[in-house]
């Protein structure tokens, strides 16, 4: 974590989504007064894990700005929501079986910033 000047009117806290683990987010957030930012930065996944967690900490969208740093399309992992059993999982591709209801579901592009995931439709 470190705060990066000039990159906002306001002060940011730089957060290395590969090195920051989501459950240490709402101390670190909790410390920040009124008019921080907060910038996420790192692959795919651990971004949308950053971003999900704190906006469960009370972050607002309009305070947080991400960099996705390597392109996972088709190749890397990413976690996928269950719309059949609300299970989140992480595998690859575009298709998978969830692990918890056992339902084939076709991986959407659509995002949810509150889950960190991609939505996983049923077939």
């Amino acid at each position: 974590m470190r705060t990066v000047p000039g990159v906002d009117l306001a002060p940011c806290l730089e957060l290395d989504a590969a090195a920051v683990d989501p459950d240490d987010v709402g101390p670190t957030l909790a410390r920040l007064t009124t008019g921080w930012r907060l910038r996420i930065v790192g692959p795919e996944r651990e971004v949308l894990l950053l971003r999900a967690a704190a906006l469960a900490h009370g972050a607002l969208d309009e305070e947080i700005t991400t960099e996705i740093t390597t392109e996972v399309l088709g190749t890397g992992v990413r976690t996928v929501y269950c719309a059949a059993c609300h299970h989140p999982f992480p595998t690859t591709g575009t298709a998978a079986r969830c692990p918890g209801c056992g339902t084939d579901l076709d991986v959407a592009d659509h995002v949810s910033r509150r889950h960190g995931a991609f939505l996983g439709v049923p077939r």
